[in-house]
Parts: C-alpha cells; sequence; structure tokens
C-alpha cells in the first residue's frame, strides 16, 4: 500500500475528509464566576441575590459552524455517537444527578465534537441554541438520542426544551426555566408550526477552537428575575419561565440570549455564553 492510500485510509477511520481535522469545541458551565454542580449552593442570584441549589442544567444546540478571520462561515460537520449528537444536534449535559439534581443520571456532556476543513486563521465560532423544526416536533419516547433525554420534551406540538435551567431557592422547591417553540399548532399528520421558534443565534469572536473554552453562564440567564418570588396564582401561575403566554419573568429570561418574548425580533445582545481561556 502506497502512502497516499494509507494517509486515505486512516483519514476515513477518523471521520475525517481529506483537508480536514477534528475539532472539539469545550464548554465551562458556570454559575457567575463559580464552576457549576450539582449538590452545592450558588449565592447571590437573580435581583434578590437568592441562593439556590441546581436542579438541572441542559442545553440544546444545532447548526455549528467555525469563522474564518475574513468573515466565512464554516460549518463543522457534527460527529453522530448514538449519545450526545446526532444528525447536527448535539446535547450539552451539565448535571451528573448528584445531589438535588433530578434526572439520576451521572452521565455528562460539555463537548461538540465534529471536523472542519483545516484552515488556520479560525477566529470565531456560531451556532444555534435549540432544537430545529423538523426535529422538534418528533416523539420524545422513541426518538433517538439525544432527542430521547428524558425531561427535555413537552409534547407533539411544544416539541422540545431547548433549554432547561432548574433551581431551587430558599424560598420554595423549584424556580424553571423551560425555553421551546410557543404557539404552536398542528397535528401528527399533517406537521406543526409554531408562532416563536425562540431560537438563539450565538457569535462569539475572539475564539480559537483549539485553546479557547466557551463558557456558559447560568447565573446570567436568572440576572434579571427574582428567584424568591412565589407566585401569586393569578398573574403570576409558575416560579420561573416556560416560554408559555404571558408568562410575567419570561421577558428578562429571554432577554440574555437575545431574544425577546413573544415576538421574532431580536432582543439585546446575549450575555450567556462568551469566550473563555
Amino acid at each position: 500500500m502506497n502512502l497516499r492510500a494509507l494517509s486515505l485510509l486512516l483519514l476515513a477511520g477518523t471521520g475525517c475528509a481529506a483537508g480536514d481535522r477534528d475539532v472539539t469545541l469545550r464548554f465551562d458551565a458556570r454559575f457567575g464566576s463559580e464552576p457549576f454542580a450539582c449538590g452545592r449552593d450558588f449565592a447571590g442570584i437573580g435581583t434578590s441575590g437568592g441562593t439556590v441549589t441546581p436542579l438541572d442544567f441542559r442545553v440544546y444546540v444545532h447548526d455549528v459552524a467555525l469563522v474564518r478571520a475574513g468573515g466565512e462561515r464554516v460549518p463543522l460537520t457534527i460527529v453522530d455517537d448514538e449519545t450526545w449528537q446526532h444528525d447536527g444536534l448535539v446535547l450539552l449535559d451539565f448535571e451528573d444527578g448528584s445531589g438535588a439534581c433530578m434526572t439520576g443520571s451521572p452521565l455528562m456532556n460539555s463537548e461538540i465534537r465534529g471536523t472542519a476543513p483545516d484552515h488556520d486563521d479560525y477566529t470565531g465560532v456560531e451556532f444555534i441554541v435549540g432544537v430545529p423544526d423538523a426535529q422538534n416536533h418528533l416523539d420524545g419516547a422513541t426518538a433517538p438520542a439525544p432527542l430521547n433525554a428524558q425531561g427535555l420534551w413537552w409534547s407533539w406540538a411544544g416539541g422540545y426544551k431547548y433549554i432547561r435551567l432548574d433551581v431551587r431557592p430558599t424560598s420554595q422547591p423549584e424556580f424553571f426555566y423551560h425555553l421551546g417553540a410557543t404557539s404552536c399548532d398542528g397535528s401528527v399528520a399533517e406537521g406543526f408550526s409554531c408562532e416563536y421558534d425562540n431560537l438563539a443565534t450565538v457569535r462569539l469572536d475572539g475564539f480559537d477552537p483549539d485553546s479557547n473554552v466557551i463558557k456558559l453562564d447560568g447565573a446570567a440567564i436568572l440576572a434579571g428575575v427574582d428567584v424568591d418570588k412565589v407566585p401569586d396564582g393569578m398573574t403570576d401561575t409558575l416560579p420561573g419561565c416556560m416560554a408559555f403566554p404571558g408568562d410575567p419573568e419570561c421577558p428578562a429570561m429571554m432577554a440574555p440570549l437575545g431574544l425577546r418574548f413573544e415576538s421574532d425580533e431580536a432582543s439585546t445582545t446575549q450575555t450567556v455564553f462568551s469566550v473563555a481561556e
């Protein structure tokens, strides 16, 4: 076997095409300056400066790309692994089921693994938080991983929870953040459409995939709300935001992702994701 044939065989074995390289995007889940972890408390959260205990922290992302110095967007080819990555969709799972965390699963994933052309001028990364429409209305009980994850599926019409960030404040058992598509109509036979897809596009500049980490701050999502506020059952029926119409906490909890509640217009610049060394 000649050298060129051997090189092509090795590339095929790693999932890379000729001229491609493996890329691993690493995420660091935080609560402010502190590393996120189940089984510990975090103080100074929200407008009341409350103390919370984590219950869940998981995020779906798709349409991942690296950005070259000249602005060219280069899609990352996601490697299917039958657990966290499938058909371009990735589930980031920062909880390990310990302490008060509710899933009971010790499995975690803080990486996106794929391949991309071997350029030496990648200076940015881009991805979408959420589940694309073509996958969002599958049956969570029978869908392939990672769309079969426990507790991340609402219904046929509602689809998936793009982000699930649940905490326990000292004032009440739970405070929720479940972000997904809203105002959805349709049927299994005819398909579904949603008035608001609530997909958040994240673009980070000054990012080197070989040396930088993507920081994800759960405290930023909760920064504009009072986590200790107990719902009155009339103007507010649930603690936190589940993206349902009229939920008073949702505007402040969606804005950190650059989303506007009950609108497809962009909001402020996102503050949840940032580049870290």
